[in-house]
């Protein structure tokens, strides 16, 4: 009898300090999932000739994902800028591509579409990082269209 009482005591015990968290000497902060980090692109979309291109779909898309990431319509100054985006690893060693596209036929003139690497020399880092989270970042990218 005193066994038995002293084996469902332990266990009793054992789990009410498990629950309230007893048992570690350090304080270690668990973080659970990826490390990730925002991303967000920017530039001016122009013909061959330096003429800036207004209504051309500019996307992010990752070869993983069957979406994409952000999307974006250049402005009437050619502008485009993408709301920021969440990843789930470092975009430059990701797969990841611009994809253009000229959605609004003859209006503006026709351009073929095009599949762009991002160019990672204009990175800037606009918020910190801090543990998984890489922080958040700023990519400038022009894009060069070229007539149909």
């Amino acid at each position: 009898m005193k066994v038995r009482f002293y084996r469902w005591y332990n266990v009793v015990l054992t789990a009410l300090l498990a629950v309230l968290g007893y048992g570690c000497k350090e304080n270690y902060i668990a973080e659970y999932g990826s490390p990730n980090a925002d991303y967000q692109l920017m530039g001016k979309v122009t013909d061959d000739t330096g003429k800036p291109v207004d209504g051309i779909l500019v996307s992010v898309e990752a070869s993983n994902y069957r979406w994409y990431l952000a999307t974006a319509k250049s402005s009437f100054g050619g502008e485009y800028r993408t709301p920021m985006f969440n990843y789930v690893a470092e975009l430059e060693h990701s797969d990841i591509k611009i994809v253009v596209q000229d959605v609004d036929g003859e209006k503006n003139g026709e351009y073929a579409n095009d599949t762009i690497d991002i160019d990672y020399k204009s990175k800037i880092q606009t918020k910190e990082a801090k543990g998984w989270y890489q922080g958040a970042w700023r990519i400038s990218q022009d894009i060069q269209l070229k007539k149909k």
